[in-house]
């Protein structure tokens, strides 16, 4: 979750504190690393068992996304953006607290992991039509980040390859701070946040993730431990949210106090997701 802190950083150096000016060549390097970051993320993407467990994941995803993205599409007046804003998971996340907890070579592991790359291609499938743009060049442009994710996810899925160490250390070291310090450099997080509209996104988002993975899990006759550590792990959203809501904001789909409740929900559910996690 150091993604958190990278953002913590830049909205510390832009117009929400310090007012820093950032240069122009910066902006067009955070970019170029969201969109390099993006694709490595693509590549990540895991599916372990799908076919062998299709019955459990075919319900848990309509927990894990379809509820949420129901939710999401009715309470926020038709808004398609927000549906699937809320079905997003966070898969880095969702690694990054197994490894911690010792639990990345379990049941439980094996199934979040597929269902948040579930979660992720679909929510970016829909992500990428709903991008403004009518000719092939121009939507080509502006579609490039969306692109540059399949990309990943097409490569990665050739021969299964594996991402080498020094490739995850470029992520991890170099993209995710250009990017992450870029976008808190650019925006006035303070004028733009609302906490009445940062509430209500919170609660649909975690209450719809929650009982949909849950209800859903228990429905495949998953233990009661199990379907809870499922839906603490696949409630956070992550930099996964913070990019699309980026992305959207950028494309007009949704306003400045949305993106800014989307961004506070994408770090406090990641935050949230390990401490709720049962051993």
């Amino acid at each position: 979750m150091k993604f958190v802190g990278w953002l913590v950083l830049g909205l510390l150096l832009g117009p929400s504190i310090s007012n820093f000016p950032q240069p122009s060549w910066f902006s067009t390097l955070a970019q170029i690393a969201g969109g390099i970051f993006l694709f490595f993320a693509g590549w990540e993407l895991k599916f372990l068992d799908l076919w062998k467990d299709r019955r459990f994941y075919l319900w848990n995803f309509l927990g894990a996304f379809g509820v949420p993205f129901v939710a999401g599409y009715l309470y926020f007046n038709h808004n398609l953006f927000m549906a699937i804003a809320l079905g997003l998971s966070a898969l880095p996340v969702a690694i990054q607290i197994l490894k911690e907890k010792k639990l990345y070579d379990t049941a439980l592991a094996r199934r979040a992991i597929t269902l948040a790359s579930l979660c992720d291609i679909v929510a970016w499938v829909v992500f990428a039509f709903l991008l403004p743009e009518q000719r092939l060049s121009s939507w080509i442009l502006s579609h490039w980040i969306v692109l540059a994710f399949f990309l990943g996810l097409f490569i990665g899925k050739i021969r299964e390859l594996r991402l080498p160490d020094q490739i995850m250390s470029l992520q991890m070291w170099v993209l995710a701070p250009l990017f992450f310090v870029g976008l808190g450099w650019k925006i006035d997080i303070v004028s733009l946040f609302s906490w009445a509209v940062f509430v209500e996104t919170f609660l649909i988002a975690i209450i719809s993730k929650s009982l949909g993975v849950y209800i859903f899990s228990r429905f495949s006759k998953v233990s009661f431990k199990e379907a809870w550590n499922l839906a603490a792990l696949l409630n956070a959203r992550g930099a996964m949210e913070v990019l699309a809501a980026h992305y959207a904001y950028q494309s007009g789909l949704i306003d400045g106090n949305m993106f800014a409740a989307l961004v506070v929900v994408g770090i406090s559910t990641s935050v949230m997701a390990a401490p709720a996690l049962r051993r």
